[in-house]
């Protein structure tokens, strides 16, 4: 929700994911696919997230919101406010009141469980529509890593 605001920059769509999933330890992977960017993407800025205290790097090299930084704690209370203008302006137009559906129908709504995905598969779809390509050429026992653009 922050983009359409913001706009669709890949610090906003990290933001953005980590503030709908405030408590968990995300991977580089999951983060960068979670926020539809790809890693190398995410890597040209993580450490600065990480130095204004945004995000955390945790003891075991995955990352979280810091929810006690000032400047989460506003951006989250934007975040309220604009959902209680989203959730208003679709009253306006529900065919039934809010409070009439069902514990099923709520739960599947809120449903915050995220389907399995295959991370690798979106990461290359990531990296086909930001146009570019990672080699990984075996050299007499050294890898070696080439970008393209």
């Amino acid at each position: 929700m922050l983009n359409e605001i913001l706009g669709d920059y890949p610090q906003i769509k990290v933001l953005d994911y980590l503030l709908t999933n405030p408590f968990a330890e995300l991977s580089k992977l999951q983060l960068a696919v979670g926020a539809e960017i790809s890693r190398i993407t995410l890597n040209k800025f993580i450490d600065d997230m990480i130095d204004k205290q945004l995000i955390i790097k945790c003891s075991n090299s995955k990352y979280k919101l810091n929810i006690e930084s000032p400047i989460i704690i506003k951006l989250n209370m934007i975040l309220d406010e604009l959902n209680k203008i989203a959730i208003t302006e679709a009253m306006k137009y529900a065919d039934e009141p809010y409070d009439e559906l069902s514990d099923e129908e709520l739960d599947r709504i809120c449903d915050e469980n995220a389907p399995e995905v295959d991370l690798y598969k979106l990461e290359k779809e990531i990296m086909n529509t930001e146009n570019y390509n990672i080699l990984i050429e075996d050299n007499k026992e050294k890898y070696l890593l080439t970008i393209e653009r």
